[in-house]
C-alpha cells in the first residue's frame, strides 16, 4: 500500500501509477505550511501555470482554486500598496471564491490550515452546501518549507514561518486521533511528507466503488487539461 505518514483512506499503489479517487461532490483540501509544496502540487496534478488570476476549470470539471489566484487578481487594483496591507483582502477574496465554487461539482483548495476559524468555516459551508471534505496534508519540515519559500522567490517573516510550524506541529499531532480533529465533519485524511507527496500521480472524481468508505483505489490515470473562468 501507499503508506502515508497519518492513513485515513485507502490508497493505490501499483508499479507505474499512484492516485486516489474522491466522491464528485467533494471539497479536497490541500495543506501545509507555506513552502511545504501545495502550488507546485496543485500545477503538477491539475495543469496550472501558476499565473492564472481567475479560479481554473479543469476538463473533467474540477474546479481548482489557489490563493495566489486572488493575490494576482487583485494585484492589478493594489499592486502599488505594501502587500501586507492588504493580505486580508486576499484571504476573504479566497474563501468567497471557495463558496462560490461549491456548486456540485469537484472543488480542490490551496489552503494552509494553520488557522482553525477557516477550517471550521470550509466546515460548515460544506456542511451548508452537502459537499464532503476531503484532506491531503503535505507535511514539511520546517527547513523544508523554507527552502521551498527560497525556491519559489517568496518568503514568509521569520515570526509568522515561526507561527504557522507551531501551528502546523499541534494540528498534526490532533489529527493522529482522525480526520474530525482537522475539522468538524471532515470524512478522509492523509498526510504526505514532500517525498510521497511528489510520488502522488492523480486524484480523480466519480462514484465510489466501496460503498463502505469515501475513498477508493482506481488504476487508471486522467490526462489533465484546464482553462481559466471568468
Amino acid at each position: 500500500m501507499f503508506q502515508g505518514l497519518a492513513r485515513y483512506v485507502p490508497t493505490v499503489n501499483d508499479a507505474t501509477e499512484r492516485g486516489m479517487v474522491y466522491p464528485r461532490r467533494s471539497l479536497v483540501l490541500v495543506a501545509g505550511v507555506p513552502g511545504a509544496g501545495k502550488s507546485t502540487l496543485l500545477r503538477r496534478l491539475f495543469g496550472l501555470r501558476g499565473n492564472e488570476e481567475r479560479t481554473v476549470l479543469t476538463a473533467e470539471g474540477v474546479r481548482v482554486i489557489d490563493s495566489l489566484q486572488s493575490r494576482y487578481q487583485l494585484g492589478s487594483l493594489l499592486g502599488r500598496v505594501p502587500y501586507p496591507l492588504w493580505r486580508w483582502v486576499v484571504h476573504v477574496l479566497h474563501l468567497a471564491q471557495v463558496a462560490a465554487a461549491l456548486r456540485g461539482g469537484p472543488v480542490v483548495v490551496h489552503e494552509c490550515g494553520t488557522r482553525r476559524p477557516v477550517r471550521v468555516l470550509l466546515a460548515l459551508l460544506c456542511r451548508l452546501r452537502r459537499y464532503e471534505m476531503h484532506v491531503l496534508m503535505i507535511d514539511a519540515t520546517p527547513q523544508e518549507a523554507r527552502n521551498g519559500q527560497n525556491a519559489r522567490g517568496r518568503r514568509v517573516t521569520e515570526r509568522s514561518h515561526r507561527a504557522h510550524s507551531r501551528r502546523w506541529r499541534r494540528l498534526r499531532a490532533a489529527t493522529q486521533h482522525g480526520p474530525a480533529a482537522f475539522a468538524p465533519g471532515t470524512r478522509s485524511l492523509l498526510a504526505l511528507d514532500r517525498r510521497q507527496a511528489r510520488e502522488l500521480t492523480w486524484i480523480r472524481f466519480g462514484p465510489c466503488a466501496n460503498t463502505c468508505s469515501p475513498l477508493y483505489a482506481a488504476m487508471e490515470s486522467p490526462l489533465p487539461s484546464f482553462k481559466s473562468t471568468r
